[in-house]
Order: structure tokens, then C-alpha cells, then sequence
């Protein structure tokens, strides 16, 4: 019966696709997207629905918006927006070269292309926009640098870990970054890939202070993560932490700046005497790949890749980035900051 059912409810989304697209003066702006498999995506869509209906409403165009779990489901969405013959297409890959082939489909078709956040290797569309990853990287390793700078020049080696989000080329980019700028005293102990899971950050987290040997664990100073959902993960387990071994944790990086984790700053130092830094980096920058998407409909022509605004965010300043547009744009859709 579940069955059937959804295979009722994709021809109804079919139908309404084509019934949508029927009005040959109206242009149409497909989107795809990622499921909400976390906070993330989640939010991102929710900025993305609400700035595509804006748009659609001054501009006078119509939008058809699909996610899904899947990087071959969104191979099958972009099929199905190509034969709606859609006039510009905004994509949000799953895994870059995975949609390769979905995405040179819309450039031969002539329609436009943005691409946002995780870019395919050795193809160019339309436009793309993303954060800055290597920027973060770079910026993270810059920190770290700064925060042992006597550890350094004492010529110690300073192990930390390290947790991934996926295997898309975000994290490699951030990871570049990062090895590009900080100092060759930091030894990266262990690598993981939390696919950006909260849950799986935490279980990793407590698998290495269970395993590893006293002297790993003791010697480990900072952790360098590609996302906040993974801090809280990361420090939950700290928090759940009841081994023999005295845990010497001085710092924890993040990206996104995030409320929930602003909100830990203060606590988590005066607790566990750890410090935080992140990096802006908010789902409503979907807004602007939307933007770029009704610039083509209105005839513009971007073009090229362009990057979003990267800002540090620490113990210092936490509070007061609260007042600053990136974070009041994340938060606008709750009716306040």
C-alpha cells in the first residue's frame, strides 16, 4: 500500500509539473535540491522555497521545486525538468560528479545552469556560487596557528583530530585549506567522515576516547570539524566522558556559526575550559543562487563562480555577531533574530 502510494504521489507531481509549465509566456525556474537529511539542508531549503516564491512574485515567473535523497533521484529531476523545458535550472548537487552527466544534459539543451555549494571537477555551467571553502580552511589554519603560537615555537607537535562532513568536494576544500596555511607542527591523528550527522560525530567522538590508547588521548589538543551539527556531536561526547585519562581538549572549530553553538561558547569554556571558533557560513545563502537564477530569467548574464562572505566567529566575539546580517537573514524566516 506505501507502495503504491508513492508511486501515486510522483504522478501527481509529474501532472502538476506539466500543468505548471503549460504557459508558454511564463519562464520557469527549476530547483534541486538535497533532502533535509540535517539542520543544514533543512534550513537551506526553507530559505530557498521562501526565496523562490518572492522572486516568482515580483519577477512573474514560476518555479518548480524538488528535492531528494539521492544523487540519481536528482538525475531523474533534472530529467524531468528538461523535458518541461524549464529556462533556467538551479542545482544543488548531491555529489558533483555524480550529476555530471544530469548537468551537461541542461547545458546542451542550451537552458542555464547554477550550480551552488558542491562543484563537479572539470565542468563548467552557466554560474556558480558557493561559500568560500578554501577560505575557511585557510582561515581555520591560521587560527590554529595563532592559539598555539607558544607550542609552536617551542617546536612542539601538536595532534588534533579531525572530523569531515562527506566525501563531496567541500570538505576537500576545506581540508586544502586548512593544511595549506597551518603550521607543520599540527599532526592530524585521526581523519572521520560524519556525513554532517550530529549522532554519528558523537559515536566517533566516544569510539576514539573508549580505543585509543591513554597517550592519544591525552596528547590531543584541538579538534578541526567542517560543520557545527559535528561540534555538538564532538562535544557531547566530551560531555558523556567518564574515562581515567585527563582530557587536555584546548580548542574546537566549526563552520556555520550557528545559534545553537553561539549558545555553547560561554558554557562549554567555563565547564571544560574549551574555546570555539566558527565560520559564517548560512544556509539562506541559497537565496542568492535563487537571485542568479532570476538574473538569467530577467536576461542578465552571470557568470564565472562567485563567492559568499566568510566571518570568523569566536569567544570574542560571539555575542556581537549576533547583530550582524548573516546572522539575522538565517533566523529572519522565525519572525526575529
Amino acid at each position: 500500500m506505501k507502495k503504491f502510494f508513492v508511486v501515486i504521489l510522483a504522478a501527481l507531481m509529474v501532472f502538476g509539473l506539466a500543468a505548471c509549465a503549460t504557459d508558454d509566456d511564463t519562464k520557469v525556474m527549476g530547483i534541486v535540491m538535497p533532502s533535509a537529511t540535517h539542520g543544514f539542508t533543512g534550513e537551506s531549503i526553507q530559505h530557498a522555497e521562501a526565496a523562490a516564491k518572492a522572486l516568482a512574485a515580483e519577477h512573474g515567473f514560476e518555479y518548480l521545486f524538488l528535492t531528494a535523497g539521492e544523487a540519481s533521484a536528482q538525475n531523474n529531476h533534472i530529467d524531468t525538468l528538461l523535458n518541461e523545458q524549464v529556462d533556467v535550472i538551479v542545482l544543488w548537487p548531491m555529489n558533483g560528479d555524480e550529476l555530471r552527466s544530469a548537468a551537461q544534459k541542461v547545458m546542451d539543451a542550451d537552458i542555464p545552469l547554477v550550480i551552488y555549494d558542491r562543484l563537479i571537477t572539470d565542468f563548467t555551467p552557466t554560474v556558480e556560487f558557493m561559500g568560500d571553502n578554501v577560505k575557511i580552511g585557510e582561515m581555520s589554519g591560521e587560527y590554529f596557528n595563532d592559539y598555539f603560537a607558544d607550542e609552536i615555537a617551542a617546536g612542539e607537535t601538536i595532534n588534533i583530530l579531525e572530523f569531515k562532513g562527506d566525501l563531496s568536494t567541500v570538505p576537500q576544500q576545506r581540508t586544502d585549506g586548512f593544511l595549506s596555511t597551518a603550521s607543520e607542527n599540527f599532526n592530524i591523528l585521526q581523519s572521520f567522515t560524519t556525513d554532517w550527522q550530529r549522532d554519528k560525530a558523537m559515536s566517533q567522538m566516544e569510539t576514539f576516547l573508549t580505543t585509543a590508547s591513554p597517550e592519544e588521548i591525552s596528547s590531543v589538543k584541538a579538534v578541526f570539524t567542517h560543520d557545527d551539527e559535528v561540534v555538538l556531536g564532538v562535544l557531547d561526547a566530551i560531555a558523556n566522558y567518564n574515562g581515567e585519562t585527563e582530557l587536555d581538549i584546548r580548542l574546537v572549530s566549526g563552520v556555520g556559526a550557528r545559534r545553537e553553538n553561539i549558545d555553547t561558547f560561554a558554557p562549554v569554556k567555563e565547564q571544560y575550559g574549551i574555546d570555539q571558533v566558527t565560520y559564517a557560513f548560512s544556509p539562506a545563502m541559497i537565496r542568492q543562487a535563487v537571485e542568479l537564477g532570476a538574473d538569467i530569467l530577467d536576461g542578465e548574464t552571470p557568470s564565472g563562480l562567485i563567492l559568499g562572505e566568510t566571518v570568523e566567529v569566536d569567544n570574542e566575539n560571539g555575542e556581537e555577531f549576533r547583530n550582524h546580517e548573516i546572522y539575522i537573514t538565517r533566523y529572519s524566516l522565525e519572525g526575529g533574530n
